[in-house]
């Protein structure tokens, strides 16, 4: 019987610049590769370690995202499930104080 392996996750973002409102919108797109294919994703825009993965969006299929953000520093995790329900994490800090840094 083979072992079940973690799917591959990358995640990349642009800055879109500021909406309406002036907060920086961001797109984020996350990549996952499994040989049992990929289920679905989940983003956690706001993630805090130590309360664990709290998900603002459940099943994203695509695995695209724009999130808006104010000024401050932030860290986004991802959450990739492949078909076989097996899950990885990527995490990224991210600042918005009048340009996006990663």
């Amino acid at each position: 019987m083979p072992i079940a392996k973690k799917p591959k996750l990358t995640l990349t973002c642009k800055d879109l610049g500021l909406n309406a409102k002036k907060l920086r919108e961001i797109e984020f797109i996350a990549v996952g590769e499994s040989e049992s294919g990929i289920e679905f994703y989940a983003w956690d825009f706001n993630h805090e370690v130590e309360n664990g993965f709290k998900a603002d969006v459940m099943i994203d299929k695509v695995g695209k995202q724009t999130h808006a953000f104010k000024a401050g520093s932030y860290k986004v995790a991802v959450k990739v499930v492949d078909n076989e329900g097996i899950e990885s994490v990527e995490i990224i800090t991210l600042k918005t104080n009048g340009v996006l840094e990663i």
